[in-house]
């Protein structure tokens, strides 16, 4: 087995150069033909994984980061058509937590592809001024947007502890975005707090802001949260830990293959920033091939 392994060292602060080295060591004593990048930025990363990609086939592509990582790296994934491990190493870590990678043990996640067969999941894409860029987990807009932004810039707050303060500090100062929704055929015009687009249950660490989502039903879950004043919204808050925000009477839910979203906000994906609205968003069923627990 040829296996392609991108290791991020920034990723969690650390922890992707720890995990990095321990995949290091363990394929050290392995059969697999083995190939690290570990490039000093992620357009280095990218680079070497895409030259590498051009002149070699691997049957294994192994990312050893955070979602945000998984985000970058997937436009390859897609293209060459490899089956995705995920050592979670970064903040929040959510994709991992979807696939039930998160807290396994380094030994049973990198012995995976000796003894299960990859799952095919969907993808959401989203479609910007000419361009399109894949998600695997949430689109977020609006109050979320922001929230991330604030949370991606903090110098001294890590972890998955930086997503509560960033709330906290910026619930007293944001206001109701009007915007203009379609799913599929059904559309909506309402000011509301946020707007997220699923095809994975839960981002910033943990928090199951949809836990209905599911990535291989052939479904996005669009989330529409109305406008509330900030105590209100942070009443609501904790009980996005465990998913019961979901029966209160201001949020609501809809399914759909193509979502349209405009308003005078942001979209962020995966955590990662990825353009200002208006998006159209489409799900690829089948996407990309992963390995699950």
């Amino acid at each position: 087995m040829k296996a392609l392994i991108a290791i991020n060292p920034k990723s969690g602060g650390g922890k992707g150069a720890s995990a990095g080295a321990k995949v290091r060591s363990f394929y050290s004593k392995s059969d697999v033909e083995a190939t690290f990048v570990e490039g000093n930025s992620k357009e280095e990363t990218l680079a070497q994984l895409e030259a590498l990609c051009q002149v070699s086939n691997f049957d294994l592509f192994i990312c050893v980061g955070g979602d945000g990582f998984i985000h970058d790296i997937l436009p390859i994934v897609i293209k060459y058509e490899m089956p995705l491990l995920v050592v979670p190493a970064g903040t929040g870590n959510d994709f991992a937590r979807t696939l039930g990678l998160f807290g396994a043990k380094l030994e049973l996640l990198l012995t995976l592809p000796e003894v299960a067969t990859p799952k095919q999941i969907d993808l959401g894409w989203v479609n910007h001024s000419g361009k399109s860029s894949p998600f695997v987990q949430i689109l977020s807009t609006g109050f979320d947007s922001v929230v991330n932004e604030r949370a991606n810039n903090f110098k001294i707050v890590k972890g998955s502890i930086k997503y509560v303060v960033a709330v906290l500090l910026e619930v007293w100062r944001f206001r109701a975005i009007n915007f203009e929704i379609t799913v599929d055929d059904k559309q909506i015009k309402q000011k509301a707090m946020l707007v997220c687009v699923a095809n994975g249950k839960s981002y910033g660490g943990g928090m199951k802001i949809v836990p209905q989502a599911r990535n291989d039903d052939g479904l996005l879950i669009v989330m529409v949260v109305d406008r509330v004043n900030a105590l209100r919204l942070l009443a609501v808050f904790p009980r996005v830990f465990f998913g019961t925000h979901i029966n209160h009477p201001k949020v609501h839910f809809y399914s759909g293959v193509e979502i349209k979203i405009a308003g005078k906000t942001q979209a962020y994906a995966d955590g990662e920033r990825i353009c200002e609205l208006p998006i159209v968003i489409t799900l690829a069923e089948r996407g990309i091939k992963v390995y699950t627990l």
